[in-house]
């Protein structure tokens, strides 16, 4: 199945994006996505950008998408293809870890996971695992999607931290991961479901970027606090956060439109001021505190409903 190949980002747009990620919004790991949205070639090409314009103390970690979304759930690389961009991988970019990276729960991911698994046999990652999926081998750490945790209730004191809501799901899922053997990174979120159309903030029905909302300002910060007080010490992985979300919902027209929307910004090294600049900032403040070693700070809250 082919489709119209993305335009391959210029060394310029690489170096702005990562002068950006890296400095002010404070990132030290950097998943970086691939789906084939470009010829292997391109895609070579632009990895060993990236590393080029990071410094070595980030880490950057390539992310293959292996399956397609469509009906077949089609394989995205042929197994030689696998090969070819794990050894590349290994080389040059990271030569320990390697993410998967599905936004779908428990799905089959063919053959080429055994592939990956042989060439990065301690540090395959699996990126954007649901709260409900088990992670087993040949995975041997995790980034959890947390969406509705973080975003079911429309205020923080008045619907997030009380019983039914979405800290008390949160913390449900950090102690279910507490029992198990995997380390786990949090996803902090940017992006809110549609808070218009129910009374406290509850799931509206649909994800829409056309009427997704900003996370509540504070909300990230008291879900790090809660994450932190909950999560086994051996089990926490740390934070991080979905920039190909922000991306798709700030493009929508309602919101920033394609030539103002998030990694348009990135390519131009301005700073992000968008529609979802508020919940952004407050994501970049905590990486910001959590690489000079202080944990974000919040009102002591996020472990109790009042």
């Amino acid at each position: 199945m082919d489709f119209l190949a993305a335009r391959p980002p210029t060394f310029r747009e690489v170096e702005n994006a990562a002068r950006l990620l890296t400095g002010p919004y404070g990132a030290n790991r950097l998943y970086l996505i691939y789906h084939k949205e470009m010829p292997i070639e391109d895609a070579r090409r632009v990895f060993a950008w990236w590393r080029k314009a990071c410094k070595r103390s980030v880490e950057l970690v390539p992310a293959l998408v292996l399956r397609m979304y469509d009906r077949k759930q089609t394989d995205v690389f042929t197994a030689e293809e696998v090969r070819e961009l794990s050894g590349f991988c290994r080389s040059e970019i990271n030569p320990g870890r390697l993410a998967v990276y599905d936004v779908y729960s428990n799905r089959d991911q063919g053959d080429g996971l055994a592939l990956l698994a042989k060439a990065f046999p301690d540090g395959l990652v699996r990126l954007g695992v649901q709260p409900s999926e088990k992670i087993s081998l040949p995975f041997k750490a995790a980034v959890q999607d947390t969406w509705s945790g973080f975003c079911h209730g429309a205020r923080n004191r008045e619907d997030w931290l009380q019983s039914g809501f979405g800290a008390e799901t949160l913390r449900k899922w950090v102690a279910e991961r507490n029992a198990g053997d995997t380390p786990v990174a949090w996803n902090l979120v940017v992006v809110a479901w549609d808070y218009a159309a129910t009374e406290r903030g509850g799931y509206p029905g649909y994800d829409d970027a056309e009427k997704n909302m900003p996370l509540p300002a504070g909300r990230n910060k008291l879900g790090a606090g809660l994450i932190r007080q909950t999560a086994a010490k051996a089990k926490l992985a740390g934070l991080s956060s979905d920039l190909f979300i922000l991306n798709e919902n700030s493009r929508s027209a309602a919101h920033d439109g394609k030539d103002k929307a998030f990694y348009q910004t990135l390519r131009e090294g301005k700073e992000y001021q968008g529609y979802y600049a508020v919940p952004f900032r407050e994501i970049t403040e905590i990486f910001r505190e959590l690489a000079e070693g202080r944990w974000p700070a919040n009102d002591g809250a996020a472990g109790r409903a009042e």
